[in-house]
């Protein structure tokens, strides 16, 4: 009886234990954890290329050319952040196109976003796009949940896709 009983409390101590290590957040199947160079590394071993002396490497992200920057905790021990910057588009049909891709790759592995926006501010705004997106006058944005993290999906005032992949475990200790 008691083997029964010291078997019964290590496993509920072994699964408590267990529940309690959180998922981290992946990017092109590297974990959002441990020392921004050990990141780095990882990633370029997936094929990206560090720019000499940065956390930030250039590569391909859901088929687009764009800049990869680790970010860590301002300790620097733990990553808890990779910024994705598409290149720079010239004109609204590209940066919408980009945009749309990526979202649309976004919904096929996690989902609906969890929060989305995506408008003008007038119609008269919407008949200019490209001012209208330099001028802070559109809005498009999605907000996806993945194990581990979140990511966000949005198009810059410079005509750029950006996303973040944000580890929700190693963010809470920015607080």
């Amino acid at each position: 009886m008691k083997r029964l009983l010291l078997t019964i409390c290590l496993l509920a101590f072994g699964l408590a234990a267990t529940a309690q290590e959180k998922p981290h957040l992946e990017f092109e199947g590297v974990a959002i954890n441990g020392k921004v160079e050990s990141v780095v590394s990882k990633l370029r071993t997936k094929g990206f290329k560090q720019v000499k002396g940065t956390s930030t490497l250039n590569g391909k992200v859901m088929g687009q050319k764009a800049s990869v920057t680790v970010a860590s905790t301002p300790d620097g021990e733990t990553v808890y952040l990779i910024l994705v910057n598409c290149d720079t588009k010239k004109n609204w049909e590209t940066v919408h196109t980009c945009y749309e891709s990526m979202k649309m790759q976004l919904m096929a592995r996690y989902g609906d976003p969890v929060l989305f926006k995506e408008e003008f501010a007038s119609p008269l705004a919407e008949a200019d796009p490209m001012k209208a997106l330099h001028y802070g006058n559109c809005t498009f944005t999605s907000h996806y949940s993945a194990p581990g993290g979140e990511i966000i999906l949005t198009i810059t005032k410079d005509a750029v896709v950006q996303m973040y992949f944000v580890d929700t475990s190693n963010a809470v200790s920015l607080y």
